[in-house]
Formats: structure tokens, sequence, C-alpha cells
């Protein structure tokens, strides 16, 4: 019979989340994670199984705590133009707060599209976001704030690629570079 563990699994798993998030899977080593966690290997695997789980309850983990939670705003019947400018800049200040930029973005460029869990939770991710802004977009357009020259899906998945460049230029800390793009970006999207 499995011994109950002694501490809080879903603190330790926000834990080996931070650290992944940080170092990603390849740079992350059982001996970082029980160091991180404070815990020993035996409950590590008894409680979490190999590192690759925990690697996937960690992006899990990600999407439920931190991706899905800052999208909440956008993410309502009605949403239109200023929330959805709202959202841009509150992500563009993000990136310069968090330096290690989005995990399920990291994983899924160490990962190069091998890894099916991984690419799984990274269409999950950016299909709900092309979903959430395209309706966004719908009702600005229904409002006459945003004109009507792209469909908002196409518009939509615009948005998502600009985000995901100014992603990378938060990590590379090119914050004028990132204004300047959140500026374009906005522009562009009332024309």
């Amino acid at each position: 019979m499995a011994r109950k563990a002694n501490f809080d699994r879903d603190e330790k798993l926000l834990v080996a989340m931070d650290l992944f998030w940080r170092k990603g899977f390849s740079n992350t080593s059982i001996s970082d994670l029980t160091d991180a966690m404070n815990i020993n290997r035996f409950s590590l695997y008894n409680t979490y199984g190999d590192k690759q789980q925990l690697y996937y309850e960690a992006l899990n983990a990600y999407l439920k705590t931190v991706s899905l939670p800052a999208i909440d705003a956008l993410d309502k019947d009605g949403a239109s133009l200023p929330q959805l400018e709202r959202f841009l800049r509150s992500f563009a200040t993000l990136q310069r707060k968090r330096s290690y930029g989005c995990f399920i973005q990291n994983a899924l460029v160490e990962h190069a599209g091998e890894d099916d869990d991984v690419l799984r939770k990274g269409h999950f991710l950016f299909d709900h976001l092309i979903g959430i802004i395209t309706e966004a977009v719908k009702t600005a357009q229904k409002e006459t704030l945003i004109p009507k020259t792209l469909k908002p899906e196409q518009l939509a998945r615009f948005i998502l690629t600009n985000m995901q460049g100014m992603r990378v230029l938060g990590k590379a800390k090119r914050f004028e570079d990132l204004d300047i793009a959140l500026s374009c970006l906005l522009v562009l999207i009332r024309k």
C-alpha cells in the first residue's frame, strides 16, 4: 500500500510548474525538482509519476492558473474593442514582468512540434484565444468600432501572431520594440 504524502500536492505542483517554466524540460533535472519542491525522489515519483508526467501536469496547471485567468476579462459575452485593447495592453505589460515568457510557448519551441501532448496544449490555448478574440472583433465590428475589411477570425489570427512575437520581445528585454509593436497593432486593428 502506498504511503500518503505529507505535503500539499497542488502546492508542490506549482513549484514544479515555475521551475519548468523558467528552465524548460531538458534543463530541469530530477535533483532540481526535488530541491525546489523540497521532497525526496520517492515522493516525487510516488506522487507525480515520472518527470514527463510531472511536466504535463505542470503545463495543465499553467493553463488553469495562469493562461486562462489572464484572458478571463476578454472571455465574456459582449466583449468588444475596449476589452480587446485593455487585454492587449495588459498582455504587453505582463511581458515586461515575466522575463521567461509563456510556459506553453516555451514548451512548443523546446519540443519543436515533436511532442503530441505539448502540441495539444498549445493548440488548445491558441484556439481558445482565437475564438475569444474573434468574438470580440465581431462585436466591435457590429458596433462599427473596427472596420469590416478583414474577417474577424483572420484578424484574430493576426493578433495572436503578434502576441507571440511580443512575448519573444519581452523575453529579449526589447521593451521599446514591444511598445512600438503594441502601438502599431492597436492602430492596425482599427483600420
